[in-house]
């Protein structure tokens, strides 16, 4: 309480000492409109913050920690996975359930996954969810433009489920004269990538259409079992992002669509009558995702800007358990639906030059309805078991929020406000944020700037509809839901410092991160059979570490990024660390472009001993994965230009475990050592000059 007091307090003497400065001051204009270049709606710069008030500004007045990667990383990258990605920032941690492309991921920041990802603004986390938090498997990295890892509570502007931070992304836009890309890629356990996109713009239009056929064999193995024969990943996607400048180029109308359907081989079984674990021929999964996001923004004039938001988000999940020689009595069936809807906006007041007031109103609601039938060969002397589920659930939430962002004099950098948030299940609760940057040129030192952070608030998660109403019961697994489960509160503070030199072509960070939870939410299972498990509350868990960044860009041809994360957490309840996140990792990427005909890059990420559940000590062992991928632009012909690409991953070739069977002692292991090669062509029309002629008259 002491530090909160101290915080306001804080809080209320900046705004007293800014707003004696401001008295007298006249408004400057928020937006400058330009036919040729628009900051408004034109395509996202360089030091660039989109996302965290959704309105764009420096990255220099940001007081929350954030790393991001641009369009430019993922393709000097040759387009990896979204996991791929995330797994290069700091703080970040993917946890794959079994190592198999494809499969159920699970993204953490800070060591939680109480995470919240938006894609195009629209919250993308699937109401179906065994956890709260981020899938990212069926995404893909090449229709990104930007991907931003916003650490720490964020709960005020960005909502509930927001705690461990939030990562936003945006969908690629069109612009300039028409063009297209194309891409075939084939490497490894029979993998292959097929893609093709067309995009375009002008001052008032701009479309970007892509369709992308990802299919792999697989490549996960165990230590008992081997390689899993029925592994293999099949995932098509089509993207559409459209956009219309109406009222003089102040106002914009822009839809982006998102579809996925994917299957999944699941080739681990489990037998009925041995609870063991074998090699399964034929068991698979099949989902759909689709995601519409549909935006107006308009800046009314110098003072005053808004927009409004429809969201939707619905995923359709099928399983198929079939009979086979090992099992030929199992046979089970499960489908679930999910939506969500979303009605969002947020208006943007700017008091005076130094003072900038948003207010915000979300409306939510979410869908779950799932059914399962299951006929399983069971315990002697029961041979048969026959099951039948039904459950469905819904919620609707209602937020408003208000956000005040103060400038004083480009120096001290002031963010507060507070969120209302009323839930049909949770009842009604207030989230309050704030946070300072002090931004200093450093002494003596030209070219050098030191900037210092900190932020403290406070954030709700509230459990998925599946963890309140869905249930499994099978002849060797019973899992229950909880209707009774409570919404997880989460109180956090960070203090940090970066130091940059040479005008930011040299960048430090260090920080240190302090997260306390009261009713987190984990799963319990019976630590004898394993065979039966429920969700329920922790009362008390702590998260708390250090991360630290450098960063060296001194020209446009070399990029070097390293993050070192540590991090402790701990169950109050028991003393056992919080599950899937290591004390100590480490990862680093380095960009190579030595002329515009070749680039290169080359990557490695390490990690520590991590647990698998919040009520043992089991654990798996720490990992090393290296990867390194080049480009080379073959020939042109006219306009459109040929290039050669290729990646290795797990260059090592390290057995690196993704979980353990707790049941059966397995170990599961992701691919080893593997590659894909490719043709990458892309073609952009040139540009139509201007008559001169015309131009002078």
């Amino acid at each position: 309480m002491k530090k909160i007091n101290f915080f306001i307090a804080l809080l209320l003497t900046l705004f007293m000492v800014n707003g004696a400065y401001a008295i007298g001051e006249e408004l400057e204009t928020i937006y400058q409109y330009d036919e040729e270049s628009n900051t408004l709606f034109s395509k996202i710069r360089k030091n660039e913050i989109y996302t965290l008030d959704n309105y764009r500004e420096s990255a220099r007045s940001i007081s929350a920690n954030i790393d991001a990667i641009t369009k430019e990383d993922i393709q000097r990258q040759n387009a990896p996975s979204i996991s791929e990605l995330l797994n290069q920032m700091g703080s970040v941690t993917i946890q794959n359930s079994n190592g198999s492309a494809g499969n159920i991921t699970t993204v953490r920041v800070r060591g939680t996954d109480r995470v919240r990802l938006t894609i195009d603004g629209i919250r993308a986390d699937r109401p179906s969810l065994t956890t709260p938090g981020v899938e990212s498997q069926f995404l893909l990295s090449d229709d990104i433009e930007l991907v931003e890892v916003i650490k720490g509570p964020q709960g005020n502007v960005s909502g509930t489920n927001a705690s461990g931070g939030v990562i936003a992304m945006q969908t690629r836009r069109g612009e300039g004269p028409f063009g297209y890309e194309l891409g075939t890629d084939f490497g490894t356990y029979g993998t292959f990538k097929e893609r093709a996109a067309i995009m375009g713009g002008n001052e008032k239009t701009d479309y970007y259409l892509s369709t992308t056929w990802l299919k792999t064999d697989g490549g996960m193995y165990t230590s008992k079992m081997g390689r899993i024969h029925n592994d293999d990943y099949n995932n098509f996607n089509v993207v559409s992002n459209l956009g219309l400048r109406l009222l003089d180029n102040k106002a914009e109308l822009r839809n982006v669509f998102r579809l996925s359907r994917a299957r999944k081989g699941l080739g681990i079984g489990t037998h009925g009558y041995t609870g063991q674990n074998y090699n399964d021929l034929n068991n698979y999964s099949r989902t759909l995702d689709l995601i519409d996001s549909l935006n107006f923004k308009h800046s009314v004039n110098e003072i005053y800007d808004y927009d409004i938001r429809l969201g939707m988000y619905k995923n359709y999940y099928n399983y198929f358990g079939l009979p086979d020689d090992v099992d030929p009595f199992a046979n089970s069936f499960s489908k679930i639906s999910s939506s969500r809807y979303n009605v969002m906006t947020q208006h943007n007041i700017k008091l005076a030059s130094w003072n900038k007031l948003s207010l915000g109103y979300n409306f939510e609601t979410e869908h779950i309805n799932g059914k399962s039938d299951s006929l399983s060969y069971g315990w002697m002397p029961f041979p048969l078991y026959e099951f039948h589920d039904r459950y469905k659930g819904s919620t609707y939430q209602n937020d408003v929020y208000i956000n005040d962002v103060i400038n004083i004099k480009d120096i001290l950098y002031i963010r507060g406000g507070a969120r209302l948030t009323n839930n049909s299940q949770f009842g009604t609760y207030v989230t309050p944020n704030g946070s300072v940057a002090l931004v200093l040129p450093t002494f003596k030192i030209a070219g050098a700037q030191t900037k210092f952070r900190g932020s403290w608030g406070q954030s709700v998660n509230t459990p998925t509809l599946y963890q309140r109403y869905g249930e499994l019961h099978s002849a060797w697994l019973t899992s229950y839901a909880n209707p009774d489960l409570r919404a997880e509160k989460m109180t956090s503070w960070d203090a940090g410092i970066e130091q940059s030199f040479m005008n930011e072509k040299i960048k430090l960070e260090f920080g240190y991160f302090n997260s306390d939870y009261k009713d987190y939410i984990s799963y319990f299972t019976d630590p004898v059979t394993w065979s039966w498990g429920h969700y329920d509350n922790i009362d008390a868990a702590k998260i708390q570490g250090y991360e630290a960044k450098a960063t060296w860009e001194p020209n446009e041809k070399i990029k070097l990024v390293v993050n070192y994360t540590y991090t402790d957490s701990e169950n109050k309840a028991n003393g056992y660390t919080l599950p899937a996140t290591p004390s100590n990792r480490l990862n680093g990427t380095l960009y190579l472009t030595p002329n515009e005909r070749f680039n290169m890059y080359a990557g490695i990420e390490t990690g520590s001993t991590r647990t698998i559940s919040a009520t043992s000590r089991d654990s798996v062992p720490g990992y090393v994965d290296a990867r390194l991928g080049a480009s080379v632009k073959l020939f042109s012909i006219k306009n459109v230009h040929f290039y050669l690409r290729g990646n290795i991953y797990n260059l090592f070739n390290q057995n690196i475990c993704m979980w353990k069977n707790s049941y059966s002692n397995d170990y599961y292991y992701s691919p080893r050592i593997r590659f894909n090669v490719g043709i990458f062509v892309k073609y952009q029309a040139e540009e139509k000059k201007k008559d001169k002629e015309k131009e002078r008259v």
